[in-house]
């Protein structure tokens, strides 16, 4: 009672009284469990592929992401294929608030040519098939269909940290 009467009085007097209701409280991170993924959009060129991953709140919690996290390539049979993994600054990390059902999007670049010492017929590394993704600070992964083959130069995947979806 004497709460919100004294709010009212220092509004009335032009003093600005911070919110208290849950919106300002911090985002708990999203975990795997909450998420699913999915390549949406893919770009190849002479070589090069490059490609957009969602992945989406599935849970009815709101969730947040900061940074990159972690991917590793797969196999049909679940094994993991060679990885190298490498973040690129654009666009760094900030933080992206996933309300349930909201998306965010991560850039994905790599190669189908071979690198050094790859094989030059046939496939440069292993076939994969699925793609691990780990949210950032998380430590499980959920999978996410990756049906573009070999990936070349050591299955290097150039990627973006987290940014929100564009719709």
């Amino acid at each position: 009672m004497w709460g919100s009467s004294f709010a009212a009085v220092l509004v009335a007097l032009g003093v600005v009284v911070p919110a208290t209701d849950a919106a300002a409280a911090p985002t708990a991170k999203c975990v795997s469990t909450q998420l699913s993924g999915a390549i949406v959009s893919l770009d190849p060129g002479a070589g090069q592929r490059h490609a957009i991953m969602r992945v989406r709140n599935a849970s009815a919690t709101t969730c947040s992401l900061y940074g990159y996290g972690g991917l590793q390539l797969t196999a049909a049979d679940g094994r993991p294929n060679p990885t190298n993994s490498e973040r690129v600054a654009n666009p760094g990390p900030s933080q992206v608030v996933l309300r349930p059902g909201a998306g965010a999007d991560k850039v994905l670049d790599w190669w189908a040519s071979p690198g050094e010492g790859e094989p030059t017929t046939g496939r440069c590394q292993p076939e994969s098939t699925g793609l691990r993704v780990i949210p950032p600070d998380g430590t499980t992964a959920f999978t996410v269909t990756f049906t573009f083959g070999s990936v070349c130069i050591g299955g290097l995947i150039r990627n973006s940290a987290y940014y929100p979806a564009a719709g």
